[in-house]
């Protein structure tokens, strides 16, 4: 698999992206595509969130702007869960004392909720 979609690959890739809907997705800051002399191109990220937003459109009549904020509250999860791997591969690396004190932290914390 070649590292860049063209337009063409994305629409036959996901058989319910229409022109006209992959030019929605654009023009709503959904997918940006990287501009080539080949015309437009796009990564399998994209082809991911151009997939996840035909499904969301559809299955629950979501128009632009709400896919937009859909796919923005799904980004900030995924940048969290990021974060949050890496806290703990960082807290993995510590001695079992410093390990032992955050976790009982967190849970005096949570039961503060």
């Amino acid at each position: 698999m070649t590292r860049y979609l063209t337009e063409d690959d994305l629409l036959d890739a996901i058989p319910r992206l229409t022109r006209q809907r992959l030019r929605a997705l654009i023009e709503a800051d959904i997918l940006a595509p990287m501009e080539s002399e080949q015309g437009r191109l796009f990564r399998r990220l994209d082809r991911a969130r151009a997939a996840l937003a035909c499904d969301l459109a559809d299955d629950f009549d979501l128009h632009e702007d709400a896919l937009s904020m859909m796919l923005s509250l799904i980004d900030q999860l995924h940048g969290v869960r990021a974060e949050l791997r890496a806290v703990l591969q960082a807290l993995e690396a510590e001695p079992e004392d410093v390990r032992r004190r955050v976790s009982e932290t967190l849970w005096a914390a949570r039961r503060g909720w």
